[in-house]
């Protein structure tokens, strides 16, 4: 059983896919029916690919409808979206975790041990 997010996760990226093969047969009316609303869902999950996703669709409905001031906004949101996937790959590739994705043969790499969660270091028993 899905739970309320990965429902709302599904019916975004559903509703960005529906609104990608709109604008690819030129339909942008009913591409920006399906695009709008997913930006919203995605935007209370927070889904980062879905509306990376979205807003490069919105940039270029804007663009074909000639609306430069609201392209500039999709164009400025999809590079925020970028942004933050891209520092969020970095951080995860920082975490000592991250050596068991190039352990390839031989005894598991060594990790530090895990630390207690910031709850239970504040509240001592």
């Amino acid at each position: 059983m899905a739970n309320a997010e990965d429902l709302n996760r599904l019916t975004s990226c559903s509703l960005v896919l529906l609104g990608h093969i709109f604008l690819s047969i030129n339909n942008s009316r009913e591409s920006m029916n399906m695009v709008t609303p997913a930006m919203q869902l995605a935007s209370k999950i927070p889904d980062v690919h879905v509306q990376l996703w979205a807003s490069a669709i919105l940039k270029d409905l804007y663009r074909l409808a000639g609306d430069t001031e609201r392209e500039n906004e999709a164009y400025q949101m999809h590079c925020n979206y970028s942004q933050a996937l891209l520092k969020d790959h970095f951080q995860a590739t920082q975490l000592p975790q991250h050596v068991l994705v190039q352990w390839t043969s031989g005894p598991p790499p060594a990790l530090p041990p895990s630390l207690p969660p910031p709850s239970a270091l504040s509240n001592p028993t």
